[in-house]
């Protein structure tokens, strides 16, 4: 090979090094890129497990407001129930007057 091949060879060479440094070079701007939108993304998954954490403890206070105030129920058990008599006396009172009884023991009734 003489010096103008050599020379040549070296020129191509040297064109497809630059070629291969410009490819790596748009590849590592779009891999930043890509970087950058999972970075950002993570953020907003961060903060929306952050914000669910926060709505999962008020759900958690609620619920055991609600279970409180369930057993503040059992307490109420000195009221007592109606015997048979008194439910079918409350399911045949009537407000439109059509039973003179009816209003009759409700008005007869030391309230």
């Amino acid at each position: 090979m003489n010096q103008v091949e050599e020379t040549k060879l070296a020129a191509l060479r040297i064109m497809k090094a630059m070629t291969l440094v410009k490819q790596l070079r748009e590849s590592y701007r779009e891999l930043q890129t890509r970087f950058n939108m999972v970075e950002n993304h993570n953020l907003e998954l961060q903060d929306l497990i952050n914000r669910v954490s926060a709505d999962q403890s008020a759900v958690e206070e609620a619920i055991e407001s609600a279970l409180e105030g369930l057993e503040s129920l059992g307490e109420l058990e000195s009221f007592g129930t109606l015997d048979l008599n008194e439910l079918e006396d409350a399911e045949a009172f009537t407000l439109d007057g059509s039973s003179e009884e009816d209003l009759d023991t409700f008005e007869n009734e030391n309230l």
